[in-house]
């Protein structure tokens, strides 16, 4: 048996130990995880583009 804990088993860890963080909530934070990756490696491909530009 590992010793690493799989994805679902740590979701499901984080949602039982804040039992008070509704389900829309969840999905906001989701979301806001998403949207902030998505930044990111959006800028890291423009700086790429300004770099090679000069």
């Amino acid at each position: 048996m590992s010793r690493y804990s799989s994805w679902a088993e740590v979701k499901r860890r984080m949602r039982e130990n804040q039992p008070d963080v509704s389900d829309a909530e969840w999905k906001s934070r989701r979301q806001a995880a998403r949207t902030a990756t998505e930044a990111y490696v959006v800028d890291h491909h423009l700086r790429e583009i300004r770099e090679e530009q000069g």
